[in-house]
């Protein structure tokens, strides 16, 4: 089955699936359903995960400001981590936002965890994105 990309909607088994994915990085009152209901319809923000074999494997959250987006809450699940599912996931956001007029995309090292921040750093890196001393950037 393949990979697919898509802004979801609320569902028991989305709410299961990102408990699981954010359980780490986003703290408890962060990880009920109510919040992560907010957080997936937050206005100017669009949320897209990605589905393999009924199962949300990773997750991304994009905030727009005119022709610029913001990336935040980019994680894959670690056990699917190393197999593509990220590169496809920040591919396919990648082209719905330039098909929106995005033209450029950041992504703060400082809003990323310490332990996690040379990882993702290297994997923006190697999705073609630029480091600017906090900032990683991508023009689309």
């Amino acid at each position: 089955m393949r990979l697919s990309v898509f802004t979801p909607e609320s569902s028991a088994q989305l709410f299961i699936d990102l408990q699981k994915l954010y359980q780490g990085y986003l703290n408890e009152e962060e990880l009920t359903v109510e919040a992560l209901g907010e957080l997936i319809n937050l206005p100017n923000k669009l949320f897209f995960v990605t589905l393999f074999n009924a199962r949300h494997l990773g997750a991304l959250q994009a905030s727009i400001e005119e022709n610029t987006a913001q990336l935040n809450l980019l994680c894959v699940r670690d056990i699917t981590r190393r197999r593509g599912v990220g590169k496809n996931l920040l591919r396919e956001v990648e082209k719905r936002l330039k098909e929106k007029g995005i033209q450029e995309l950041k992504l703060l090292l400082s809003e990323i965890t310490e332990s996690e921040q040379q990882t993702m750093t290297l994997f923006m890196q190697a999705c073609g994105y630029q480091l600017n001393e906090q900032t990683l950037s991508k023009t689309l």
